[in-house]
């Protein structure tokens, strides 16, 4: 890579491959190992990101504590997405991934670089519509 910017392109959207392939195996009968695998993954990534309402209101001297509290609250709500039906957990997984991007445009896009917000909110948007791709398709042949 020739800098971190495009570094952080490339996994960003390296990053989203698995979201689209937990869409895809919800179209075929595969095994259960594999759905809990990318769910793991989206609750993992979630947890990852949750990291930067952190480094958003640590960074700010003005900022409250409510990003420390709300990405705490997100990835404690994510766990039981790991015990449902894989289209019950896409459903939930895309409403904390929406409810995360919300967060960080509230407390962190302001101080982050115009590139990179572009990028997340790209890759949110791709990461979501995938989700609920996965749970649609998993609700209707149920």
């Amino acid at each position: 890579m020739q800098n971190r910017q495009q570094a952080a392109q490339v996994l960003a959207w390296a990053g989203v491959v698995p979201f689209a392939a937990l869409a895809l195996i919800s179209t075929f009968a595969t095994p259960a190992w594999l759905s809990d695998l990318l769910l793991g993954y989206a609750l993992l990534i979630l947890a990852f990101m949750c990291g930067s309402l952190w480094t958003g209101a640590l960074a700010r001297t003005d900022a409250t504590s409510a990003p420390l509290f709300a990405s705490n609250a997100l990835v404690l709500a994510a766990l039981p997405a790991l015990l449902v039906p894989l289209a019950w957990a896409a459903a939930w997984m895309a409403v904390l991934f929406a409810l995360h991007a919300l967060a960080e445009w509230r407390w962190v896009y302001h101080g982050q670089p115009g590139w990179y917000r572009r990028l997340r909110v790209a890759v949110s948007l791709a990461v979501v519509s995938l989700l609920v791709l996965a749970a649609l398709i998993g609700f209707s042949s149920a």
